[in-house]
């Protein structure tokens, strides 16, 4: 690993201000700019050293009051460096840096790039837009290109004539040019990093300004889906009123447009003011979307809105602590959207996400949530389910540990404390210990300096409860501990408690939960009697909790510390369930021990499967009703989609073929689990059909869901053509690695999916870009067969991924845990499914 003073520039010279002048040339893919930059000298030096790459210095020079400085050019491609030297010393105080220089508009979905679109006519249309976190801003001008170095920033953008142009602040003049051109010119923005800069040209439209308590609200999109953006503009409204009041501080720009890209590498890009977003993300069709799909746009929008304030107003220091933007902003989303649609229930929503971080963190090859980031290859592979969920998780912990206004009044303290400056993680926990009086940071040391999670162990004592720690891990041991806040209910009350090396006695009366509101960042186990009273009393218990103890004897079955059977036990009683998330983690469960079952039992499972979510899902229907909740008619959909995958039930199957091959308008989680189910079963001719389905379709988030379907289909030939359509370039470069992470993970196809991306290794890599490419693997775990696991085991071996070393060995030791599961639980388990009683007569 490199070190972290061989990336960061000399603090010599230090900028306080650049003029930003750039002419895109769209049908060209290149630019021209100008960049004039204020800047401090510190010391006297006769060389500047600034950011830049794939930018060519056509000229530069030093201006100090009268005095003029040329400067010679040397560039260090390696460090993404330009250094400027000067004939003479520059006296420390203020001066002026002017440079020309002219760039490309790259393919690669960073720095400023190219996004192209179809329109209505059949002609495609180029778009010039900005990716820049995290030090692609070099890309696009010379800069200090590192979030230390804030300052202001006035651009100005010269464009073809009825093309749009938008950047972070609000457009304050536009003039037409003797060339035909028009330049566009923008107010100064606050003092800010150069990784949220921000500059987007192209044919777009915009919806007319929502004004937000002083702040214009707009969308900004491709021309035609203009009738996708009400549920934007009502989630953005909500989400800028929510964070100004919640963080007691007015929203920091003087406008704000969200933007909708057709190629987009990320989710969002939280620019002040021009908030980029991939087009599912933004546009939404309300009457043909799922409850997840409008779930994921309102949190997308408040999780970007959140970093207006956290993040942008005030910022890490240095990319070790993206990890506290990045999960700060996640856990903001989910409080914003609590409040927006309190029915969706969005804290045991959530759920599912810590426990995907946490299937990570049992890991031997987990990393801590910060870790010493050095290069920019390592900034880049920070952004992943540590930082986002468990960061974002062990946040909610604390914050249910302190109290909901004291947790509150901490942060509003830390923003205004910092606001237009740079921050260590440390800071956050002075201003809530300062609040709360807690020793915020002695806890969060052990959460946030070190990898892996707990598992707490209770036990019965005369007069209470022994509660002790061990780390918890899927393959060997480990020795760490952790100062855990402890939640706890009985009936004798509630109450808190700190955990660390040594085991702790708590007096409390009969029926005792721990992880009390299913909120902490650790597994439990309770020994002897207690694990029946707990499922005894589990229908009776809080959703999260409910949650909490199926998520958790799933993760010791993986782990080996229960069997497959103590699980199928387990769910076997929870068929009167009402909660989405309580089904969805039941039934991952199932599926997971469903990819492992021993061919002779596979029946037998499906008939589990099917006597599981009968009753429910008779309840429920396939239409529905009235006074069905948005997370009543998910979970409807969620239920067919069982029994028509999962438990092959040929009676839903037909139904499911028949609804979609009808193309009657029924409900949104129908028609997708009608979809699904259709496409899991279906040969290459649906293939064929869900292709021109998805590449017809009138709005984005259909567009998907259609490719998505496409692959499921369990037909050879049907996944030799999606794999050929990437190859040629047929899915666009931003879909392409979860399109071949799905097909990896495809239980009847994924083997062969395997086989042709390494026969095409080096075009596949080519496909998407770079910092995408380790996403391909987030469903490798599943090719769990043991000759098709060693295959790829050796393959990536021999061929690392370009900065992906830690989630490849993460990828690896998942795949590993799933051999083992497949060794353990392949045989086993035929007895107790076909022992499970369920009356499916109907």
């Amino acid at each position: 690993m490199s070190g972290e003073a061989e990336y960061r520039l000399p603090r010599t010279v230090m900028p306080s201000h650049y003029d930003i002048s750039i002419v895109p040339d769209l049908e060209d893919a290149s630019f021209t700019g100008t960049v004039g930059i204020d800047v401090d000298v510190a010391e006297a030096t006769s060389s500047v050293v600034l950011n830049a790459i794939e930018l060519k210095i056509e000229n530069a020079r030093v201006t100090v009051g009268e005095v003029e400085y040329e400067a010679s050019i040397l560039y260090d491609e390696d460090q993404e460096r330009v250094t400027l030297t000067l004939t003479s010393e520059l006296p420390v105080g203020s001066a002026r840096i002017d440079v020309s220089f002219t760039g490309i508009l790259n393919d690669d979905l960073r720095g400023f790039y190219r996004s192209v679109y179809t329109a209505d006519d059949g002609v495609e249309k180029t778009i010039a837009t900005t990716q820049f976190e995290a030090t692609d801003a070099r890309r696009a001008f010379p800069c200090w290109d590192q979030p230390d170095f804030k300052a202001t920033y006035a651009v100005t953008l010269t464009v073809d004539d009825g093309l749009m142009a938008v950047s972070n602040a609000a457009e304050v003049s536009r003039m037409k040019l003797e060339s035909g051109k028009v330049e566009v010119t923008f107010a100064e923005t606050m003092k800010m990093s150069t990784y949220l800069v921000a500059f987007v040209v192209g044919e777009l439209e915009a919806t007319d300004p929502v004004d937000v308590d002083g702040t214009p609200l707009r969308i900004i999109a491709p021309p035609g889906n203009m009738h996708l953006t009400s549920f934007a503009l009502d989630v953005g409204a909500h989400a800028l009123r929510f964070f100004s009041e919640y963080y007691d501080i007015p929203y920091p720009g003087d406008k704000l447009d969200m933007v909708a890209i057709p190629d987009f590498s990320f989710g969002a890009m939280e620019n002040l003011g021009c908030i980029t977003y991939r087009e599912t993300a933004l546009l939404l069709n309300e009457e043909r979307a799922t409850q997840a799909e409008a779930e994921r746009v309102a949190d997308v929008i408040a999780h970007e809105i959140a970093h207006m304030w956290f993040g942008d107003l005030v910022t890490m220091k240095w990319w070790n602590g993206i990890w506290l933007n990045e999960a700060f902003a996640t856990f903001a989303e989910i409080k914003c959207v609590e409040a927006y649609r309190p029915e969706w229930k969005r804290w045991l929503a959530f759920a599912p996400s810590r426990a995907l971080s946490q299937e990570t963190d049992a890991l031997n090859a987990t990393r801590p949530v910060e870790l010493t980031v050095a290069s920019p290859e390592e900034a880049n592979a920070m952004f992943d389910v540590l930082t986002y969920q468990k960061g974002s998780s062990v946040l909610r912990m604390l914050e249910q540990y302190l109290g909901e206004e004291e947790f509150r009044a901490g942060v509003t303290k830390y923003l205004k404390t910092h606001a237009y400056a740079n921050t260590d993680t440390p800071d956050l926990w002075k201003a809530l210990e300062d609040e709360s009086g807690k020793p915020v940071g002695e806890i969060m040391d052990t959460w946030i300096f070190q990898g892996g999670f707990p598992r707490v162990t209770v036990s019965a004592e005369d007069g209470g409860y022994r509660i002790s720690q061990e780390q918890f891990r899927y393959l060997g041991q480990g020795d760490q501990t952790w100062s855990i806040p402890v939640l706890y209910r009985s009936g004798d009350g509630e109450g808190s408690v700190i955990l660390g090396d040594e085991p702790v006695f708590i007096e409390a009366g009969e029926n005792i939960v721990v992880n009390a509101g299913g909120e902490g960042f650790y597994r439990v186990l309770y020994e002897g009697n207690l694990e029946h009273d707990v499922g005894r009393r589990l229908a009776n218990s809080d959703p999260l909790e409910r949650f909490a103890v199926v998520s958790d004897t799933l993760a010791n079955v993986l782990a080996g510390d229960a069997m497959g059977a103590d699980f199928l036990s387990l769910v076997s009683n929870m068929t009167a369930e009402d909660e989405l998330d309580v089904w969805a983690v039941a039934i991952g469960g199932l599926s997971e021990l469903d990819k492992v079952v021993s061919p002779d039992d596979r029946e037998a499972m499906r008939e589990f499967v099917v006597g599981f979510v009968s009753e429910k899902a008779e309840e429920l229907g396939w239409e529905p009703h009235d006074d069905d909740s948005d997370r009543t008619k998910a979970l409807r959909g969620l239920l067919l989609r069982t029994l028509g995958i999962l438990g092959n039930d040929r009676e839903t199957i037909e139904e499911a073929r028949s609804l979609y091959s009808d193309g009657v308008d029924v409900d949104a989680e129908v028609a997708d689990a009608a979809l699904m189910i259709t496409a899991a079963n279906g040969t290459v001719d649906d293939f064929a059909e869900l292709i021109e389905l998805s590449d017809g379709a009138s709005d984005p988030q259909m567009s998907i869901k259609y490719l998505r379907a496409a692959t499921s289909i369990p037909d050879p030939a049907a996944t030799e053509k999606m794999i050929t359509m990437i190859l040629d370039g047929d899915i666009r470069s931003q879909d392409a690695f979860w399109v071949l992470a799905r097909l990896i993970g495809n239980r009847d196809t994924g083997a062969m999916a395997w086989e042709m991306i390494t026969e095409n290794w080096e075009p596949i890599l080519a496909s998407m870009p770079v910092l995408n490419v380790r996403r391909m693997l987030d469903l490798v775990q599943h090719r769990s067969e043991p000759e098709v696991a060693a295959s790829i085991m050796r393959w990536l071996e021999v061929h690392p991924i370009e900065s992906g070393e830690k989630h490849l060995a993460q990828k690896m030791e998942q795949l590993q845990v799933r051999v083992a599961l497949r060794e353990r639980e392949g045989h086993r388990m035929g007895e107790a499914l076909r022992a499970a009683s369920f009356d499916t007569a109907g």
